[in-house]
């Protein structure tokens, strides 16, 4: 079935479960939800969540100027994916784009990589040293289990985290920098992302709270 929308025309509402997929044969719309709006246009696909899934839309979509949609429900839809492929990869591709757009790249500072920093501190002898040649007194089955990750997870996180220069994984060991930059950048982490703007008040705010750090990781 085929549908026109006319400038302004809402085609669905944020939280309305819409049965259609909707297929953008020509003109555009635009999606606003979540304090955020995107524009998409012909041949474009959306209301998968709620075809597929049978959930509630996200956004809300209206139509930018004269649109025409072909909508389709669900056996429709996967039968129109499987005689296309490229549809089908496009959507993929929608859908994986929409669901990472909010996740940063790994850096120094993500919540992580300061998790695995903050989990090796206790570990590490050296105080002085800026490259990650200290072999950490514990084995990686050990630390996967204190920062409660499996082995694999924590495998993949020492790959993509050596390009920071804190810590390194050779040979089965676990290796870091000297504990004075660890511990600088975990309290740097505490005080700008974890404390940022609070106001210290007796007993409670960020010095307080990193005293007790201090103590529960003998820096």
């Amino acid at each position: 079935m085929e549908k026109e929308f006319l400038p302004g025309e809402t085609v669905i509402l944020s939280g309305e479960i819409s049965p259609n997929l909707f297929l953008i044969k020509h003109g555009s719309v635009k999606l606003e939800g979540n304090g955020e709006s995107f524009f998409l246009s012909e041949d474009d696909f959306f209301g998968e969540e709620g075809c597929f899934f049978g959930k509630p839309a996200q956004f809300s979509v209206t139509a930018r100027e004269e649109t025409q949609l072909q909508l389709m429900e669900s056996a429709e839809a996967e039968e129109f994916f499987a005689g296309d492929p490229k549809a089908a990869f496009a959507l993929f591709i929608k859908n994986s784009a929409r669901a990472n757009e909010k996740e940063k790249p790994l850096n120094e500072m993500s919540p992580q990589h300061i998790r695995l920093v903050a989990g090796l501190l206790p570990y590490v002898v050296k105080k002085e040293g800026s490259d990650p040649v200290h072999e950490a007194e514990i084995d990686i089955e050990t630390l996967a289990t204190q920062i409660e990750l499996t082995t694999d997870n924590l495998l993949n996180l020492l790959n993509l985290s050596k390009m920071f220069g804190y810590v390194s994984f050779v040979d089965g060991k676990i290796f870091t920098c000297g504990k004075d930059k660890l511990a600088t950048l975990f309290k740097r982490y505490n005080r700008e992302e974890i404390f940022a703007g609070v106001k210290g008040e007796k007993g409670i705010g960020a010095v307080s709270f990193l005293n007790v750090v201090n103590q529960k990781t003998k820096i």
